[in-house]
């Protein structure tokens, strides 16, 4: 993705973004977003297919990009019943060991190298919404747009990006050598059309 199509995706994402937030409404401790919840079981292989993905899809092709997608999520999602109870934890884990990786073996050195890097392996689109440091923790609001995992979801009524959650926590847990923390406070499937991702980094305890 070059520079010009990320910073109109930005552009186009917050304005929604802005917009949703505004006629959210929180229910039982969870941000729902606008769009209707349409689906109360969990999601079936018709729902995780095929999903539309107006940026990340410029460059190769709408149905190229969608089969990409669908193919993530079949493996992703297609977890034995036995493992469901446990599946956020191993989904987060994943992402956690994926993006310790990443950094260790200096794929990525930098918060530009994850921007560009989840856009170029069309993982996502991330925007760092906002930052601020108190004390000694330092809080991050990172939005993802056009997400692998959910992009095109239908709303089940809570967030489900446990993946991105573990990659964010690896690769600035792996950066800074401090204690992070990632969690998905917004979600496609939790009526949005973004993820938001509360993050924070403070010192280690000794």
């Amino acid at each position: 993705m070059d520079k010009k199509d990320y910073e109109e995706a930005v552009k186009f994402y917050r304005s929604l973004a802005g917009k949703e937030i505004e006629n959210e409404k929180i229910l039982n401790g969870t941000f729902i977003g606008p769009r209707s919840k349409v689906k109360e079981d969990k999601l079936e292989i018709s729902d995780i297919i095929n999903p539309s993905r107006p940026f990340l899809s410029k460059d190769v092709g709408e149905q190229s990009d969608s089969a990409y997608a669908s193919t993530f999520r079949l493996g992703h999602f297609n977890m034995p019943e036995q493992l469901a109870s446990t599946g956020q934890g191993t989904s987060f884990v994943g992402g956690m060991e994926f993006g310790t990786k990443l950094v260790k073996q200096k794929i990525i050195k930098s918060l530009d190298d994850l921007i560009t890097f989840l856009a170029d392996y069309k993982i996502g689109i991330v925007d760092i919404f906002g930052e601020k440091e108190e004390k000694e923790e330092k809080t991050m609001d990172i939005r993802v747009y056009e997400c692998i995992e959910c992009a095109d979801l239908p709303n089940v009524g809570k967030p489900i990006c446990f993946f991105e959650a573990g990659v964010i926590t690896g690769v600035f847990t792996e950066l800074t050598k401090k204690d992070v923390t990632a969690k998905e406070l917004r979600c496609w499937t939790s009526g949005y059309s973004f993820c938001q991702f509360d993050v924070k980094i403070k010192d280690q305890k000794k």
